[in-house]
């Protein structure tokens, strides 16, 4: 059974699988929501933000792959490294994220 959170902005359904992100005082979150609040009260010289939200995106889809390719795997040991890779991916995510977080008003 998949994991299943709540939208913190939008308050839509978000299942494991899907792109999204966790944010400090938010919680879960859609990526394409993130990206539509952020952007929304952002005037076009905020290219931090618009770069945070790039490599965020891509990020989160490297961690849906990571775990699509646990699943295939059929050795442990493929598993395990392709498991501790994704690990670390998401430990990069969460960077990314904490930069976000004091850049994106509720």
């Amino acid at each position: 059974m998949s994991k299943s959170w709540t939208c913190g902005l939008c308050g839509g359904t978000i299942i494991e699988g899907q792109r999204f992100t966790f944010i400090g005082g938010i919680g879960a979150v859609h990526v394409e929501c993130l990206n539509r609040r952020a952007l929304s009260g952002a005037p076009e010289s905020y290219r931090d933000l618009i770069a945070l939200l790039d490599a965020n995106e891509v990020l989160l889809y490297a961690i849906t792959r990571f775990k699509e390719a646990e699943a295939v795997a059929s050795s442990e040991e493929v598993r395990g490294v392709i498991a501790g890779v994704r690990r670390d991916v998401e430990k990069l995510a969460g960077r990314i994220s904490s930069l976000l977080s004091g850049r994106v008003s509720v």
